[in-house]
């Protein structure tokens, strides 16, 4: 939070064909090594992985001063999904989209 997002853009690993994302996070200073913001993001990635809620991380590499996350793909974002939603959103779909942000965020605690 409150950090700038690093650029994510969709890729074909050859060692599976899966289309994937991928999360590309430069090191400012590669000397030093990889950041633990950026470590801790892998490994609570890695550990609440299996909830259908939670978006998964399916390889973590060097690429020169940078370090890429493949992640699981996603056609859309929630925010285009509600800019391409009617206006005012009905009843249950808030509800809908709240549960599933409320289950997934819930496994995250869970995780402490």
């Amino acid at each position: 939070a409150g950090t700038p997002k690093a650029p994510v853009s969709p890729h074909v690993p050859p060692q599976t064909g899966e289309l994937v994302a991928l999360k590309k996070v430069p090191l400012r200073r590669p000397e030093d090594g990889v950041p633990a913001q950026t470590l801790r993001e892998i490994k609570a990635l890695r550990e609440i992985e299996a909830h259908p809620h939670v978006i998964r991380l399916r390889a973590a590499f060097a690429q020169g001063p940078a370090v890429v996350l493949a992640l699981e793909l996603l056609v859309g974002d929630l925010g285009g999904l509600l800019r391409a939603a009617p206006a005012p959103l009905p009843a249950p779909r808030v509800r809908a989209l709240l549960a599933m942000t409320l289950r997934g965020l819930g496994h995250v605690h869970g995780h402490h």
